[in-house]
């Protein structure tokens, strides 16, 4: 098993204008599921509040999408669209992320402070309004919460649609020395990738949650 050394020298290689362009592919393509399953989620949890039919129906659908294995969905993803698409890898991201996005929104929407609702109620707030203006920001810290959750899974199951069928990605060069029987090769690039997740964890994730937090304690502190 190549070491870390032996890693970090085999990706100097590789040179820095190949690692980049990977890495920048895998982490675009992620992004990019992950705000796809996100605004579907929301658009879910306004149908949530139309009534009891549309709860139980969403209940049903989110259950049914946390049972669903990953390696399902990558392998009719690849097959739908091809090897070489670059769709595989953001649909599965957005698959990955919908269902925890969504289980946080409606878990919160269930538990909503009856007081907000009054209060929206007295203000005159229609069904969207109510679900802009009072809910989602109610929900706001335990969303992204769910969010530093659902980015993170994306980012590692989008690397697994690239290494079944990609043109390109940090997944897609794990496959290729995977192929070519290099474990420098294999090892240093799923370096990379646990790199790349600490450092957008530790950097950008946490530091929002706790910014969520912050503003949420607002005004009790008020």
């Amino acid at each position: 098993m190549p070491g870390v050394e032996e890693s970090i020298i085999f990706l100097a290689e590789e040179g820095p204008g190949k690692v980049l362009r990977n890495t920048l592919l895998t982490l675009a393509r992620s992004l990019a599921g992950f705000t796809l399953g996100t605004a579907a989620a929301l658009a879910l949890g306004l149908l949530y509040t139309l009534g009891p039919l549309a709860r139980e129906t969403l209940r049903a659908v989110n259950t049914v999408l946390q049972s669903v294995s990953v390696l399902v969905w990558v392998v009719v993803l690849v097959m739908l669209f091809g090897v070489l698409s670059p769709l595989p890898p953001v649909l599965v991201a957005a698959l990955v992320a919908l269902p925890i996005m969504l289980s946080s929104l409606l878990s919160g929407l269930e538990s909503a402070n009856p007081r907000l609702l009054e209060l929206a109620a007295v203000l005159g707030a229609g069904r969207w309004s109510l679900y802009k203006d009072f809910l989602l920001p109610s929900l706001l810290p335990s969303l992204v919460g769910a969010g530093r959750a659902a980015l993170g899974a994306a980012l590692r199951i989008s690397v697994v649609a690239e290494a079944f069928g990609s043109s390109g990605g940090i997944g897609y060069m794990i496959a290729s020395y995977y192929s070519l029987a290099e474990p420098r090769g294999v090892f240093a690039w799923g370096l990379l990738l646990v790199t790349l997740m600490v450092a957008l964890d530790k950097l950008v994730l946490e530091r929002l949650e706790e910014w969520a937090r912050r503003w949420a304690a607002l005004p009790r502190q008020q």
